[in-house]
């Protein structure tokens, strides 16, 4: 009896998983040739994602877009239901018949779809409903000088799975500006959702071209919600491309506004041979990329050690206009004493307000050098320091030293042993560093410091690699490091002059200290 009960309940059990269910179905049929439909595929039970797999429809010359998966469930009067529907957006591109054939999900079958595809003309729909509309911020550019196309949608009711190509256009770069904005509008008393997207379009070649607008296309609900696949062509617009004025002198640069401006770090009256400062040239130009920034090249002279830093470029949207900003930073150490100059700098670039020609520019700054400390000198001229050992010459003072240093290892050797016996005699415990040791080892900077001075530079090595990776610096500290670690262990022992590099290393260090302090260049008085 006992089994017969067993057998009708694994019988129950055995029905209850034969009631899945699982229906094919489309959006539409017949469907339009090159405009989207949709296939639901729904399964009354909780399924994995990879049950269904949309690939098999290529074979039946359907081109496939995205597919989406949502499971559901719900409890009603105490009659719990779960669901997994996947839809997938299908398009085909000639007339004929197609099939959509039987899947198998969760060990059952769907029906085969037989379709039947029709050129029709594309419907646009109502401007009551879904309308683009599109502009350029100009009509007639320079070659290089980049051109806004703005493109703003609005949606009545809802539009689902929506897709926005972008605009093209020959000899050009296209490229996405900033975030999309979205918002609520009221027109002619109705209510819309917006959506602003724009786009860099920067033209490589001159001539006459034609940007051809995006394309919109998607699933629009009606009033009645029902869906129905949209797809929304905007208007080709015209650009004028003018070539560079011939007269023009070095790299091309067009722009409405341009900011150039230097910064000295320190700022002393006068400086020490051998002591780094650094100098900081921003430049800041309106209406450009960053592809289209200039190389910033100053050539200092015999008076000067220099060390560049690799550039920091950044692009910024303000108010629907492109900023491309270039910052650089030299670290200079004067070898020279008396009035050194400093290089001034010039950009040629073109006005497009008053569409001439104007330049940037950085005046020469003279510098007072005055020779450095005789300590400091000295050490210059001397970067190996003087041991302060003494060689006994005789063979008395030799024996006594030997004898004096044996006695010393014993004691050392006998205090070791003593100190391992009491370890393992005294219970485990934290490891705790004594105070002294815990800030020498946290006063690494100095410890470089003294090391540059003496001139050890393996110290210097040991000491720096301990303070960059107890700043957890990264960057050109990275590079300052190896390089010394290069000059210690190459195979062919590399000269460094440890007093000039440690005054690069303090002009860095000074200078990222600042840079919490120096604010965000400003942009008010570009007027853009």
């Amino acid at each position: 009896m006992k089994a017969l009960s067993l057998c009708f309940m694994l019988l129950l059990s055995f029905s209850s998983y034969a009631t899945t269910e699982v229906t094919a179905t489309v959006s539409q049929n017949p469907v339009a040739v090159g405009q989207a439909f949709t296939l639901e595929i729904v399964a009354n039970d909780t399924l994995s994602s990879n049950e269904f797999d949309p690939s098999v429809l290529l074979r039946q010359k359907f081109v496939v877009g995205s597919t989406s998966t949502a499971r559901q469930h719900t409890s009603i009067n105490g009659q719990s239901s779960t669901q997994t529907r996947w839809t997938t957006t299908l398009l085909v591109r000639e007339e004929g018949n197609y099939l959509i054939p039987s899947f198998n999900i969760g060990g059952e079958n769907t029906q085969p779809i037989h379709l039947k595809a029709k050129k029709i003309e594309a419907i646009e729909p109502s401007k009551d409903q879904v309308r683009m509309e599109v502009s350029l911020d100009s009509a007639e550019v320079y070659l290089g000088q980049p051109v806004t196309f703005t493109a703003k949608i609005w949606v009545a009711n809802s539009l689902d799975q929506a897709n926005i190509f972008a605009p093209n256009m020959l000899d050009a770069k296209v490229e996405k500006l900033g975030d999309d904005k979205q918002d609520l509008e009221i027109v002619d008393g109705k209510r819309y959702r917006t959506l602003t997207r724009q786009w860099l379009i920067t033209p490589e070649k001159a001539g006459e071209y034609e940007v051809r607008g995006p394309r919109l296309s998607g699933l629009a609900n009606d009033i009645n919600h029902r869906a129905r696949p949209i797809d929304i062509a905007a208007q080709t617009l015209a650009l004028t491309v003018k070539a560079p004025p011939a007269n023009f002198p070095g790299q091309w640069l067009p722009s409405h506004d341009l900011l150039l401006n230097e910064e000295i770090q320190p700022l002393q009256s006068d400086y020490q041979q051998g002591q780094a400062f650094t100098r900081i040239i921003n430049l800041t130009i309106a209406g450009i990329t960053e592809q289209q920034l200039p190389e910033i090249d100053i050539d200092y002279g015999p008076n000067f050690r220099v060390y560049p830093e690799p550039y920091q470029d950044r692009t910024i949207v303000k108010d629907g206009i492109v900023f491309a900003q270039r910052s650089l930073n030299v670290a200079l150490i004067p070898v020279t004493t008396g009035e050194l100059s400093l290089p001034g700098w010039s950009l040629p670039w073109w006005d497009l307000s008053s569409d001439k020609l104007a330049k940037a520019e950085i005046k020469a700054r003279q510098i007072k050098v005055v020779p450095a400390p005789e300590n400091q000198a000295l050490n210059l001229n001397n970067p190996m320091p003087p041991t302060n050992a003494t060689v006994a010459s005789s063979d008395t003072g030799s024996s006594w030293l030997t004898w004096l240093f044996g006695f010393a290892w014993l004691i050392t050797l006998a205090a070791l042993i003593w100190f391992i016996r009491q370890s393992k005699l005294r219970p485990q415990g934290p490891n705790l560093a004594p105070q002294q040791e815990i800030q020498q080892n946290s006063d690494y900077w100095q410890q470089f410091a003294a090391a540059c001075k003496q001139g050890a530079s393996h110290q210097a090595e040991q000491a720096l690699t301990n303070w960059v990776n107890q700043q957890q610096a990264t960057g050109q500290w990275r590079s300052l490091l190896k390089k010394i670690t290069a000059a210690n262990w190459a195979n062919a022992p590399q000269q460094l002059d440890l007093n000039e590099f440690y005054q690069a290393c303090l002009a860095y260090k000074r200078e990222t200290e600042q840079t919490t302090q120096r604010e965000q260049l400003s942009l008010s008085s570009l007027n853009p």
